[in-house]
């Protein structure tokens, strides 16, 4: 059994998406009593390559959202809804490029926020700590107010934490993914959301190395995104902060 605290709470499904940026709110969640084993779960996924598509894996049914899926539907009828996402002026999908965010879910996961990390031009990171925040408040604000009472989880920044950034020449330099990770489960945590961290994951070579496998939708690993191994290794964490292990 699960609740907003220590797990999922149900809520009716009204609609697939919320417009993030414009339209009226979403119309408030039916509140039930707590979901019994057996019964329906929705399932909402937002997010990049990694969560939001799963590239990388060798199989779709491989990716991170699809083994939490699968884990899930041995205990609840799953209906899963997306959410949609553009991309910015470098194709990449940002926290500021959700176009609508899935609602009326009992559970939703977010994975959004390594591009904003790491997208540099010329050398130099695009989005500052400011671009980040506003997104990321507009986002989950936007999350929280689609889903009442469900279980919003947030996985951090896949990265390099050893990377070092400065925001100039004034200000001593810090770790930019961990830095990134902050102000993203500030936001999250704010809405009531779960941050769950992982750029430790992405320190493992074995999670995304070596590059050159062939993954579904065309892509071959590039020793950034994870592979199988880490698919699995992001399933497993955030499986056990939902207490599902």
């Amino acid at each position: 059994m699960l609740n907003r605290r220590s797990l999922l709470r149900t809520a009716a499904f009204t609609a697939p998406a919320l417009g993030l940026a414009t339209g009226p709110a979403a119309p408030a969640a039916r509140a039930r009593l707590l979901a019994a084993m057996g019964g329906p779960l929705v399932f909402g996924v937002l997010g990049d390559s990694i969560t939001g598509r799963g590239s990388f894996a060798s199989r779709s049914d491989k990716s991170w959202t699809a083994l939490l899926q699968t884990r899930l539907e041995q205990n609840w009828r799953v209906t899963r809804v997306e959410g949609s996402t553009s991309r910015d002026a470098q194709n990449l999908t940002c926290l500021a490029d959700v176009n609508t965010v899935p609602f009326g879910c009992d559970l939703i996961v977010v994975g959004l926020g390594t591009n904003d990390c790491r997208e540099q031009r010329n050398g130099r990171h695009i989005y500052t700590p400011h671009d980040t925040r506003s997104a990321a408040h507009a986002l989950f604000t936007a999350i929280a107010a689609g889903n009442p009472g469900a279980v919003i989880l947030s996985l951090g920044v896949w990265g390099d934490r050893s990377i070092q950034w400065s925001m100039d020449d004034r200000t001593p330099p810090v770790s930019r993914v961990a830095h990134w990770d902050a102000i993203i489960a500030e936001q999250c945590l704010a809405n009531g959301g779960l941050p769950v961290p992982c750029a430790d994951l992405y320190d493992d070579p074995a999670h995304r190395l070596p590059a050159g496998r062939p993954a579904f939708g065309g892509y071959s690993t590039d020793g950034f995104h994870p592979n199988d191994a880490g698919h699995e290794a992001l399933y497993r964490r955030v499986a056990s902060q939902l207490h599902l292990n």
